[in-house]
């Protein structure tokens, strides 16, 4: 350690090593002994002055995928290691919790939730279990909702085109449920103040699976989406008609008959089937969603797998059994990883590309009940979100994957806890969906009927509130 450079001169010492994967961030690469009762803030004080930065920028450690919460000395210490030996350690920019910025309740349980990004135009689409969506804008006003053109409840939603300020065209977006149909929409955002509510009426009709819809992935590149069902299968389909075959009306099952009976007459509209049907798996598929190449996707199902799909051949590209039936999927893409929730409350962390050997590669622990939405954080390519039915939405850095290894499983299957839990503001009831932008925060949505938004930037000055738990 003779060659390396002294911080601080007081008590014993260590080298450590320090490095980012931030290349805005790094610092010249040096050898430095530290005081071993350093703590986060000294190195942090430390890291600024390295970087001779004009505002002083938050960081957080991690050494062997853990992150310090305690002296450099007492974490040696805990992992018996000795002040001997050089000590790795990554710096990342503190992630802040996002703290409670408000909720705003609905009539019924909040099925699904997708914010539009477009700056000056954020809003709120949500899918109900009586059978409607609506627009919500950022406080609180239902802008619109669409008719009861669904016999039963909507269980997923996703923008195809985002409201814009920039734009005269029409926003567009899609609705699937338990009436085994899909839905396209019209909505023609307004900067202008109303009172009212614009009600919407569907355009297309996309009718094919012959169960509950669980899920939407829609594609801008392509113009393409996809549906999972619980009838085992996924559909393709393209917003472009045209493309598409006319189908007729599915026989209504007797609570959609009943359910007809008591809502108005509704105008008809164009019927259209898929481009092609795949049915790889064998139980009900809890999710699917788009890889970052879209001629590619990933689902996830009851049957335990998460299946890699060809979409232009409609062929499986690969097929990975885990333990447990799996609940939702989102991708991580710069990093080449998927993350599966389970049924077992826990989350996976695969490698989806066919030359990988390891089924998984981590196991994210802290959620009690099942894990069924998943949303990225739109700051940092590393972390990410999850709901669960514990009425939790918990925020994970992957970057901090322990390399503590559990069950006898190996070094492949490494655990972690996640960075902030957050409560439901109503105090009760599960989490069906939530969604991450920019523009609006981190949103979640349940069977407090509310839809509850939370807000935290890497750098703002926020206070942390009891609600937000780290």
């Amino acid at each position: 350690m003779a060659d390396a450079m002294d911080v601080d001169s007081a008590g014993p010492r260590i080298q450590v090593n320090l490095t980012s994967r931030d290349a805005a961030l790094a610092v010249p690469h040096q050898a430095l002994r530290v005081s071993t009762s350093f703590r986060r803030i000294d190195l942090s004080t430390l890291v600024n002055h390295l970087l001779e930065s004009p505002k002083p920028i938050p960081f957080d450690f991690l050494i062997d995928g853990q992150y310090l919460r305690t002296s450099i000395d007492e974490y040696l210490t805990a992992a018996g290691l000795s002040s001997e030996k050089p000590l790795d350690i990554e710096y990342v920019r503190s992630q802040l919790p996002p703290t409670y910025v408000g909720s705003f309740e609905q009539d019924d349980w909040i099925s699904s939730v997708h914010s539009s990004s477009s700056p000056g135009a954020a809003t709120i689409l949500t899918g109900s279990f009586n059978g409607t969506a609506q627009i919500t804008s950022l406080s609180g006003q239902v802008l619109a909702k669409t008719l009861p053109f669904h016999t039963q409840s909507v269980k997923a939603v996703t923008w195809v085109d985002s409201p814009s300020l920039a734009s005269s065209d029409a926003a567009s977006f899609l609705t699937a449920g338990m009436d085994r149909t899909i839905n396209l929409w019209s909505y023609q955002h307004s900067d202008e103040p109303s009172s009212s509510t614009v009600p919407l009426s569907a355009t297309t009709a996309y009718i094919s699976h012959k169960s509950t819809i669980n899920s939407l992935s829609y594609s801008p590149s392509t113009s393409q989406f996809l549906s999972a069902s619980s009838d085992n299968t996924i559909a393709l389909w393209s917003t472009d008609s045209s493309l598409l075959p006319t189908v007729s009306v599915p026989q209504p099952t007797s609570f959609s008959r009943k359910r007809r009976r008591t809502t108005q007459k509704l105008p008809n509209i164009e019927k259209k089937g898929p481009l092609a049907v795949l049915t790889p798996h064998t139980a009900p598929v809890s999710q699917i969603t788009h890889a970052a190449d879209p001629t590619a996707a990933y689902s996830v199902s009851w049957d335990k797998s998460i299946i890699t799909h060809d979409l232009v051949t409609a062929q499986v590209v690969d097929t990975r059994v885990t333990q447990h039936p799996l609940l939702s999927v989102t991708l991580l893409p710069s990093l080449n990883l998927i993350a599966a929730g389970s049924a077992a409350r826990h989350i996976t962390l695969h490698d989806p590309r066919a030359s990988s050997n390891n089924v998984q590669t981590a196991v994210l622990r802290g959620h009690t009940n099942s894990v069924v939405s998943f949303a990225r954080s739109p700051e940092s390519e590393y972390i990410f979100a999850s709901g669960a039915h514990d009425g939790c939405v918990r925020i994970w850095d992957v970057r901090g994957v322990s390399s503590t290894t559990e069950d006898g499983a190996g070094d492949a299957d490494k655990s972690s806890g996640s960075l902030f839990a957050i409560k439901r503001e109503s105090g009760t009831g599960k989490v069906f969906s939530i969604d991450w932008s920019r523009d609006v925060g981190l949103v979640s949505v349940g069977e407090d009927k509310k839809i509850q938004v939370n807000r935290g930037e890497l750098m703002a000055d926020v206070t942390v509130l009891d609600q937000t738990a780290r």
